[in-house]
């Protein structure tokens, strides 16, 4: 087929299938909406822990914290949450902070709330990189840190 016949070959094609849109719309009903998927929601802020619990927590030092929450953890998702939030309100950067994280995603996820379960993970470890309790949720959730990195004029990695 030479170049000239294969360029009115697609070029009736084309029209073709402009032909077939045009009648597939003027045949659809007048009233039939096209289904447009809705904007994603705004992420909305974890919510606090309840002024009883948060009341409590305020009232523990972090190893008795750390205690119950591990225990807490093992038999109540939603109150491990309340628990874990309220001790990174009153302990946000202390030793144990990746340890009540880790247990926050955990929690979050066995209530379903994977969104929320998602955000913590990727702030964890970005936030906590070094932890070890990192490595876990990596592999659990799939969040990775995000580093900035280039090449220098020396031609070496540099992370920024």
């Amino acid at each position: 087929m030479s170049g000239k016949a294969r360029l009115v070959a697609t070029a009736v094609a084309a029209l073709v299938l402009a032909v077939v849109i045009a009648v597939w719309n003027a045949a659809r009903a007048p009233n039939e909406e096209i289904v447009t998927p809705p904007a994603p929601a705004a992420a909305v802020p974890a919510p606090p822990p309840s002024p009883k619990v948060q009341a409590a927590v305020d009232r523990m030092n972090e190893a008795v914290l750390m205690a119950q929450l591990r225990e807490v953890a093992k038999k109540d998702s939603a109150q491990a949450i309340e628990l874990a939030r309220a001790g990174n309100k009153k302990f946000p950067d202390s030793p144990d902070a990746p340890e009540r994280a880790y247990i926050l995603i955990h929690a979050l996820i066995t209530q379903n709330q994977l969104s929320e379960g998602r955000a913590e993970a990727e702030y964890m470890v970005n936030h906590y990189p070094d932890s070890h309790w990192v490595r876990d949720i990596e592999g659990f959730t799939g969040a990775h840190r995000h580093r900035n990195i280039r090449v220098n004029d020396a031609g070496q990695l540099e992370y920024y």
